[in-house]
């Protein structure tokens, strides 16, 4: 086939792709829901699900400081309206404040004062002696200390005094201090509906803060803050919007720098092709979850600078045709490496392990694509007569080679001895540390004492008899009682209906549910009555200082009645099983990723030797760099855990290349070697100047990964190169005279 048909060839080729691609990326979305942090297809996850289905997604929550004593005559009924204008507002299925809370215990207890004395006085006019001194009995404190309080009104202030606090102590009730957690202090809680996606939640928060800076809904001098999970992805989504283009465009400069700067092809104007090559493959991977209709999650913040990396030095690789077999050999034992992060438990890791090795593919395809068309277009630069001299070539004294493989040995020992005890950070909150949004939920944990929801779901054919309701009541107590320090009721069946007394009739029961308005009772009891709910806060501070909280609380619950079952669900639930599955697979990724690039060198190498010495160098490189995080950050994050994926891959790669390079005599393959690891360095390294302080600790995890790898990789070489080496498995390489080289078109 003439150069002019393979030109034409590949254009049609080239633009198929790229209308592929286009398409795909007009279909791609962002996800920044905190869902792509938890274990995917977990029952952990699908309760949280299966709860958001029937009572709304995480609440958002409106906190307002300052301005008097929110109970003020004056400012309670203003309060009652701010919470109601909340209520009204799109995909907010649930209100809960305590002006909202305080006006159906007045219009309830009202209610209730005027069918008791109607009952009294029924009783008492029949003569029914017996009957009416049961009543009396039952109700009659409940009337006489009702009177004092006077008129149930909120405008009444003995009567809100009476209800919120305690009159010995003039303190707020326990169960009223999610709303009121501090003087002047009020808290509301919106809770939206299920599968809010990023869009909605931004125009929600958005609308909520408009609620707010209206004339009088929040007095003078007063702050307000607005968070939850819903508040905290939209800032998520916000910053990756921002730090994506960054990362990659910083990260873009540095690798063309690098390009222009390092004379690696004899043809000064393509230098910078790679770029494209690179461009190309992110353009076709970014596609492909378009195509799949699957979003990007925070991986896509780690994918791009790691294809920079990759995409960028491929090509030079590939410059040097007499070693192109060892190089696919390369490429295809970095994509299974890279490929085993797909059994990874959480969703925004195992992205990864599909991103990258489609990214690597596309790299490598677009680059023999490019040398297919035009022949010697990236053929490499040629090398001065001293530069081909093997005993003037750069290499690694043999002594030190020694002693660089015996304190990798040592230091590898420690590393992955270090595995199995250090500190792993999988929640949310460790992960997003250095978010603005986390940051405000941070100051409401600190004001409320709570920044997480812990759901009890009692579910059965109905909720709302004598008996469901007596065991709500009871598992309030318990975990009051056992976690009141740590845990704490927001909203509840139990504490909804407790104006009713301890020992309700089903009666009672339906008209005391009756008596509330649809979005209050909506909160804690499902439209079919199958589910009734309590949520409780928790710090995740107190979630990082005890990882069974959640096992705990749900073992303290007590036997659900006949017919019945109980489940716990929640974010921070979720967040525990994510770090109990990561926790059991400490070692599955690195050592998958290592066992699946040495068995593809064994079978792809014309030198096993090599295959193994390269698994030797990947492990100790792995095991260098672990033990380089514990001892610079102190602990690991699923993406840090993950990264024997990498190491894997650039340890086996660069071991594999030197030891070619230094058998076929070739110093420009080794030069080809280097130039990878400045690539590398510049592409992962752009890593360490992201706000997100998860990303900060995986651009060093890269960089010290990469550049460990190539220290024991050329010390590995330098010894190996001292050995004979049978001559049959010699590769053919570029300066070879037995290899091929295709004509250079000018």
């Amino acid at each position: 086939m003439n150069t002019r048909l393979r030109f034409l060839v590949a254009v049609a080729l080239v633009v198929a792709a790229g209308a592929w691609a286009a398409i795909g990326l007009s279909r791609l979305e962002v996800d920044s829901d905190l869902e792509s942090l938890l274990p995917a297809n977990d029952p952990a996850v699908e309760a949280l699900a299966g709860m958001a289905q029937q009572f709304g997604g995480d609440p958002v929550v409106v906190l307002v400081e300052g301005g008097g004593d929110p109970l003020d005559k004056d400012r309670l009924p203003r309060l009652l309206q701010l919470e109601g204008e909340l209520s009204a507002l799109d995909d907010v299925v649930a209100t809960f404040g305590p002006a909202t809370t305080l006006n159906q215990i007045a219009l309830r207890v009202k209610q209730l004062l005027a069918e008791l004395s109607g009952q009294r006085d029924a009783l008492k006019q029949a003569g029914r002696t017996k009957e009416l001194a049961q009543f009396e009995r039952r109700y009659g404190t409940l009337l006489v200390q009702a009177m004092p309080a006077g008129l149930p009104t909120l405008s009444n202030a003995d009567f809100v005094q009476s209800v919120v606090k305690d009159p010995k102590t003039g303190k707020v009730r326990p169960l009223w201090r999610q709303y009121l957690p501090a003087d002047e202090t009020v808290a509301i809680y919106l809770r939206p509906r299920e599968n809010l996606d990023e869009k909605a939640a931004a125009a929600m928060a958005a609308s909520v803060r408009e609620v707010l800076q209206e004339d009088g809904a929040v007095p003078d001098g007063a702050d307000t803050t607005v968070t939850g999970a819903p508040v905290v992805s939209v800032g998520l989504a916000d910053r990756l919007r921002s730090e994506v283009p960054r990362l990659a465009l910083t990260a873009f400069a540095v690798v063309a720098l690098a390009l222009l700067l390092v004379p690696w092809t004899r043809r000064r104007r393509w230098r910078l092709a790679p770029l494209l090559v690179m461009a190309g493959a992110t353009a076709g991977t970014l596609g492909s979850f378009g195509w799949r209709d699957e979003p990007l999650s925070l991986g896509a913040a780690t994918f791009l600078p790691i294809i920079l990396g990759l995409g960028s030095y491929y090509p030079v690789y590939l410059s040097r045709t007499g070693h192109r077999r060892v190089v696919l050999a390369v490429a295809v034992s970095s994509a299974l490496a890279f490929a085993g992060l797909l059994l990874s438990p959480l969703p925004f890791v195992a992205e990864l392990g599909y991103a990258v090795p489609v990214g690597l593919g596309l790299v490598v395809a677009f680059s023999l694509l490019a040398a297919w068309v035009r022949p010697g277009l990236l053929d490499a630069a040629e090398e001065p007569a001293l530069a081909r001299n093997p005993k003037l070539s750069w290499s690694m004294p043999r002594g030190l080679a020694i002693g660089v493989v015996l304190v990798g040995v040592l230091g590898a020992g420690v590393g992955w001895g270090a595995l199995a005890v250090t500190d792993l950070k999988t929640d949310p909150q460790q992960l997003l540390a250095g978010l603005p949004a986390l940051e405000e939920a941070v100051h409401v944990e600190e004001v409320v004492g709570f920044s997480a929801e812990v759901d009890i779901r009692l579910i059965g054919a109905n909720v709302l008899t004598p008996e469901a309701l007596a065991w709500s009541r009871t598992a309030e107590q318990e975990v009051v009682t056992q976690f009141g320090d740590r845990v704490q009721p927001v909203v509840t069946v139990s504490g909804l209906l407790s104006f009713l007394g301890e020992k309700p009739s089903a009666e009672q029961v339906e008209a005391g549910v009756n008596a509330l308005p649809s979005y209050v009772s909506s909160a804690v009891v499902s439209l079919d009555r199958r589910q009734a709910l309590a949520s409780y806060g928790v710090a995740w501070t107190d979630l990082a200082d005890d990882r069974n909280l959640m096992r705990s609380l749900e073992d303290a619950l007590p036997p659900p009645p006949a017919g019945y079952r109980v489940e716990v669900s929640g974010l921070p639930a979720a967040a525990e099983r994510g770090y109990d599955l990561v926790d059991g697979e400490r070692y599955q990724a690195s050592v998958i990723a290592l066992l699946a690039s040495a068995i593809a060198l064994v079978l792809l190498l014309p030198n096993r030797r090599d295959a193994l010495l390269a698994l030797l160098a990947a492990a100790i490189a792995t095991g260098l760099s672990i033990a380089l995080l514990v001892a610079v950050i102190g602990a690991l994050n699923p993406l840090t855990l993950a990264l024997g994926a990498l190491t894997a891959a650039v340890g086996s790669e660069f071991t594999v290349l030197l030891l070619a390079a230094r058998r076929a005599e070739d110093p420009a393959m080794q030069r080809s070697v280097m130039l990878a690891v400045l690539l590398s360095l510049g592409g992962y390294g752009v890593l360490l100047t992201s706000s997100l302080p998860v990303l900060r600790e995986l651009g060093l995890a890269l960089s010290g990964s990469v550049a460990l790898s190539v220290l024991i990789a050329l010390a590995l070489a330098t010894l190996r190169a001292g050995q004979p080496t049978p001559p049959s498995t010699v590769p053919l390489s570029s300066n070879s005279p037995e290899a091929h080289h295709e004509p250079v078109h000018h």
